[in-house]
């Protein structure tokens, strides 16, 4: 394990620290959001515009890298997302955190996408998959971490907007310091036509768009369900520890047993589970606050992998040279349910108390519960030999599809084959 991590663990520690940071801002926006009096839906806008700079990043980010160059990318980035962070705190205004939260989004973007670039440069197809999950586990651990820290000082205070902004800003230090490493040119990722994708991939199709508005729901106003619930910030703090580590715990196991098991049963347990948690947040059973860290935890374990299996599920019927088009729409299809999905989720709050983001869950989850049980009675199980290998992966802030994903990988070495055998055959077709 030393030797597989010795070559990039400066880079996994800035990526740490990005996630460090970007988990922390996003729980105390929407609980000092709420504390500002902004309203509910304004408060739904300004968590959402990350996600629409994550959109935007997705068309302008890799032209900008290949143009300037990594290093000076990752800098820009990372020095811009941490002055936005701290304008957070001097301006309190609903529209300047609107512009600063896409500002952010875009950052995280090319943070992300650098990052994951140089870890690929440094990976060979030996270890992959073995760094593919250690840096999951990484982002992950991150994002659960950060929610711990909101304890350390008050939220009304500017002392966590500075916290953020450090690990920003130090994340820096173990990219720009560590082993030079080669920066591979980024290419933009194709993507298949939605029509398409939806059409021969229905379920998975809707898996992945349910979990972009479930999850999205989920990271971004679950801080203010507990705000709104009159929590104190250590409550908060643990409610949203809960549903990052029930989200980390679940990854793994559910997508080996996907491996196992018809993984449109899959789909429709984890639905099937977002619906009974959800059906328990809004009935108000067992939601006493010593309670609901622990549904929290559980509805972080039925969601979070949601979009590991649907696109999974969907790689099982796609040929090798498909999957670079195809998750890259998978990507933004997920994108456009986390950008949907808080506003959408501040108006059910706005309704009918901080209980209707579950109701929003609730609802959503039905469509995907319908389909999957539809398609497990109309259509044969795909034979075990037949389906691709999961992979533990959960949607990132990143403009492309993961160069660090194997099956990127596979695609890219097919690809370079058929190349190869039609320059062969031009050359004997040649006249002598």
């Amino acid at each position: 394990m030393r030797t597989i991590l010795s070559p990039f663990f400066a880079l996994l520690v800035s990526i740490w620290l990005i996630n460090l940071g970007g988990g922390l801002q996003g729980t105390i926006l929407g609980m000092r959001a709420d504390l500002e009096n902004f309203d509910l839906f304004a408060t739904g806008i300004i968590m959402s515009s990350y996600f629409l700079g994550y959109m935007i990043s997705i068309f302008i980010i890799p032209p900008f890298i290949n143009s300037v160059g990594h290093i000076r990318s990752f800098a820009a980035f990372a020095s811009l997302s941490s002055a936005a962070t701290l304008c957070h705190a001097v301006f309190i205004d609903p529209y300047v955190w609107f512009g600063l939260r896409t500002i952010t989004g875009i950052c995280f973007g090319g943070l992300i996408l650098v990052g994951e670039s140089w870890l690929n440069a440094s990976t060979g197809n030996e270890n992959r998959g073995t760094v593919f999950s250690i840096y999951m586990l990484a982002v992950l651990s991150a994002a659960a971490l950060s929610q711990v820290m909101i304890n350390l000082t008050p939220v009304t205070s500017y002392d966590l907007f500075i916290l953020v902004s450090v690990a920003l800003s130090v994340s820096l230090v173990p990219l720009t310091l560590g082993r030079k490493i080669a920066a591979p040119e980024i290419m933009e990722s194709e993507r298949m036509s939605y029509i398409h994708l939806i059409r021969n991939h229905p379920l998975g199709s809707l898996g992945v768009l349910t979990s972009g508005l479930v999850n999205g729901a989920l990271w971004t106003m679950m801080a203010v369900y507990c705000v709104r619930m009159g929590m104190k910030d250590s409550q908060t703090s643990l409610v949203m520890f809960a549903v990052m580590f029930g989200g980390m715990l679940s990854l793994w196991p559910t997508g080996k047993l996907s491996d196992i098991i018809d993984r449109r049963k899959i789909i429709l347990a984890t639905s099937a589970s977002t619906f009974v948690v959800a059906t328990l947040f809004v009935t108000g059973i067992g939601t006493g606050d010593t309670y609901i860290p622990y549904l929290a935890g559980a509805i972080g374990l039925a969601a979070f992998p949601l979009y590991a299996i649907s696109s999974s599920h969907i790689n099982d019927y796609l040929k090798q040279e498909e999957f670079v088009p195809a998750c890259g729409s998978m990507v933004l299809l997920y994108g456009l349910g986390a950008l949907v999905s808080p506003i959408v989720s501040a108006v059910f709050m706005d309704m009918v108390g901080p209980n209707g983001m579950f109701l929003f869950i609730l609802i959503i989850s039905v469509p995907l519960i319908v389909l999957a049980s539809y398609r497990i009675i109309q259509k044969d199980v795909l034979p075990t030999e037949e389906r691709s290998d999961f992979v533990f992966d959960m949607p990132k802030v990143t403009p492309s599809v993961s160069p660090l994903d194997p099956r990127n990988q596979e695609a890219e070495e097919l690809s370079e084959e058929i190349m190869k055998e039609m320059d062969e055959e031009e050359i004997e077709a040649m006249p002598l």
